[in-house]
């Protein structure tokens, strides 16, 4: 009897401390720790995020309920910036890094200590090669830029956003020139050049090459032999201005290009940049002098619209990495989307068995949506589809009914 009266006193109690609006005093972190005891050995690590160390645990947390994942009080993105507001200005910058956009601050950082600076989960160098899998293949050059070496990323790259390409801290070459002083044995490695407009990537990895200097392996003819004139008036005063326009600069090598640039498609070849939109002219770390792998180069034009850009790149780069040159053709193209080929033959040169014993494709085959020879890619959507092999719709039904309704 005793103990259903204390029992009911107490939930007496705990009622009227509710309705009151009393707060109710609890001993934190220790309460939490009563269950959460792993916990406490991560204030010996040696960086404690200020809100763990403050020992509030509900500053983050919600003891009772929450619909965030460890009954967070927010969502891990909102909740951060309420403590880090000037991240803000950063991330509604030009370029954001893919993490901090998406709100994975957890990807990069422990929420509540590390052994890393800045709370990170692990040294930089693992940190960024988990996304960044080219780091491995920089660090194995020759020559490598001091800054990659010592797993500085943060000398060059911001974090978070930044207003230029790749996230860059500043602009080239006022970046390099941080670090590199511009004195007479600069001025004469580069034959007396202006290097003030310059572009350093044009001819230097900034991460690590096979070349002295950080040089690019790929080099163009002219550049490699140092025959500047080729290309560039080199008198006095003309700070090695092109002798002409890019296009018929480079048409007076590349003849056979320029005398395709009339066809239907021409991919950037009137552009006042042409060439020089995919290509460096002086010297490039992948094949045909481009200034980036495909994957990354074709990217800076190619599937960065808003509503793309919030689906993820990685739902339109399709077939396992393939080089886009694979089924497009780079410069000029009698087909639209410079497409090799807009029949069957662009996809049977690697699907061989596609289709031969199931839906029928070809010339015969009529398109009811269209009126036009069913192809691959009347269902096959090959950037961008929400359904696997490459559909944009699902192929237990919508799709089919797409030709095939009552």
């Amino acid at each position: 009897m005793m103990r259903r009266i204390l029992l009911i006193a107490i939930v007496g109690a705990a009622c009227w401390t509710a309705r009151s609006g009393a707060a109710v005093k609890v001993d934190e972190p220790a309460v939490c720790y009563n269950c959460h005891s792993d916990a406490q050995a991560w204030s010996a690590k040696k960086h404690v995020h200020t809100a763990f160390s403050s020992g509030v645990c509900s500053d983050c947390h919600n003891p009772h309920a929450s619909k965030h994942n460890v009954l967070l009080a927010k969502e891990v993105k909102d909740l951060c910036l309420t403590c880090h507001g000037d991240l803000r200005v950063q991330l509604g910058e030009a370029a954001v890094h893919g993490p901090a956009g998406s709100g994975e601050c957890l990807a990069c950082h422990d929420p509540h200590a590390s052994d890393q600076a800045n709370e990170l989960v692990s040294s930089t160098k693992e940190l960024c090669a988990k996304c960044h899998q080219s780091l491995g293949t920089w660090l194995a050059q020759a020559y490598v830029h001091q800054p990659v070496k010592e797993n500085k990323c943060g000398a060059c790259h911001a974090a978070h956003g930044s207003p230029n390409e790749g996230l860059l801290k500043n602009t080239v070459p006022g970046l390099c020139f941080g670090c590199h002083t511009r004195d007479a044995a600069m001025a004469s490695a580069h034959q007396g050049f202006n290097l003030e407009r310059a572009d350093c990537r044009t001819c230097h990895d900034p991460h690590g090459a096979s070349e002295k200097s950080l040089l690019m392996a790929n080099q163009h003819a002219p550049f490699k032999g140092g025959n500047c004139s080729a290309c560039h008036r080199t008198e006095a005063g003309s700070n090695f201005a092109l002798l002409s326009d890019v296009k018929p600069m480079c048409g007076t090598c590349h003849k056979q290009v320029l005398a395709q640039a009339e066809k239907p498609h021409s991919h950037n070849m009137n552009d006042q940049h042409s060439c020089m939109n995919c290509h460096n002219s002086h010297a490039s770390a992948t094949t045909f002098l481009l200034s980036a792998p495909q994957s990354t180069m074709c990217v800076k034009c190619h599937f960065n619209q808003p509503a793309e850009r919030e689906k993820g790149l990685q739902a339109y780069l399709t077939h396992d990495g393939m080089d886009c040159s694979t089924c497009h053709t780079p410069n000029v193209s009698d087909n639209a989307r410079y497409l090799k080929s807009l029949d069957v033959d662009l996809c049977v040169d690697c699907h061989v068995e596609a289709h031969k014993a199931s839906h029928p494709i070809g010339p015969d085959v009529i398109d009811k949506r269209t009126n036009t020879p069913l192809t691959c890619l009347s269902c096959h959507k090959l950037h961008g589809a929400d359904f696997k092999p490459y559909l944009p719709l699902d192929p237990a039904m919508d799709l089919c009914i797409q030709c095939h309704r009552r």
